[in-house]
């Protein structure tokens, strides 16, 4: 019995004063890990320096997400993920993605996103791409976000 305690405590989620005043919803490790399918490659749809998205639809809704897990070696650590967590919570436009909730599990701090079908703006702008972007749809955009 006490080393199943022991093992219960040692996995349970660490809640920190913090995390009670910020917005979104906050889900379980294991919610997101049944949503990606255990974080599978098929369901890797990009990675940056910080860290992997992930294709995934949410067990009780059956609401398809994007989940961003932060790189264990990225330079973007806590602070970071909670300044993430409390300014994107707050914003709501058409041109930006929604935050919709995020997890942190020990060393594991998750992101969940809508999905967005047509991948991310970033491809348009600087990558090669079937759909070229004029320069005024891109300053439209530009002009969008920061208004």
């Amino acid at each position: 019995f006490g080393i199943y305690l022991f093992r219960k405590i040692k996995n349970a989620d660490v809640i920190e004063a913090w995390e009670l005043e910020i917005g979104p919803h906050r889900y379980s490790y294991q919610e997101l890990k049944k949503a990606t399918k255990g974080f599978k490659e098929k369901e890797l749809l990009g990675q940056g320096g910080f860290g992997r998205v992930y294709n995934g639809t949410l067990p009780k809704s059956k609401i398809q997400v994007a989940v961003k897990r932060v790189s264990h070696e990225s330079k973007q650590g806590l602070r970071e993920f909670v300044s993430e967590i409390s300014s994107l919570g707050r914003l709501c436009h058409r041109n930006l993605v929604q935050l919709l909730g995020w997890c942190r599990r020990r060393g594991d701090l998750l992101l969940v996103y809508d999905f967005m079908a047509n991948g991310s703006l970033d491809k348009y702008l600087f990558e090669d791409s079937d759909i070229v972007l004029s320069w005024e749809q891109r300053f439209k955009i530009i002009k969008d976000v920061a208004s």
